[in-house]
């Protein structure tokens, strides 16, 4: 005498819980991360005509020049002369240092020779400002 197979009419479930409680936790991570990452000196970027997106900004000191003459190297404010000092330290550890540069739109031509003039007195020539595509 055959028998039949059994059928297992149980059918399978995955359990979505943990799925979804990992995909919860990876979007906090990320949410707080890039609040991390993204604390910069705010500045009004200005748009300009013939803007290029640099193809590498990584490794590049960043100088931010507000509206107010208030000069930020990285995130830390610092005056004109701190700015030149740290700038020189900076060249003497790496002689091919590269600077970016984020200033305010409505700064004025004069600061933002000031900075460009510091940078290459202490040695600095690989400059970029940072600017929106029109």
């Amino acid at each position: 005498m055959r028998l039949a197979p059994k059928q297992n009419d149980d059918d399978l479930e995955l359990d979505m819980s943990p799925m979804i409680d990992m995909v919860f936790l990876l979007l906090i991570f990320f949410i707080v991360a890039s609040q991390i990452i993204d604390e910069k000196p705010q500045v009004e970027i200005p748009a300009a005509v013939y803007a290029k997106v640099p193809e590498d900004t990584t490794g590049r000191v960043m100088i931010t020049v507000r509206e107010d003459e208030r000069f930020f190297m990285g995130q830390v404010e610092v005056s004109f002369e701190e700015l030149k000092e740290r700038l020189a330290l900076e060249i003497e550890a790496d002689p091919a240092l590269r600077v970016f540069i984020r200033s305010d739109a409505q700064t004025k031509y004069k600061v933002n020779e000031k900075v460009m003039t510091a940078c290459a007195e202490v040695g600095a020539n690989d400059l970029i400002y940072a600017a929106f595509e029109e």
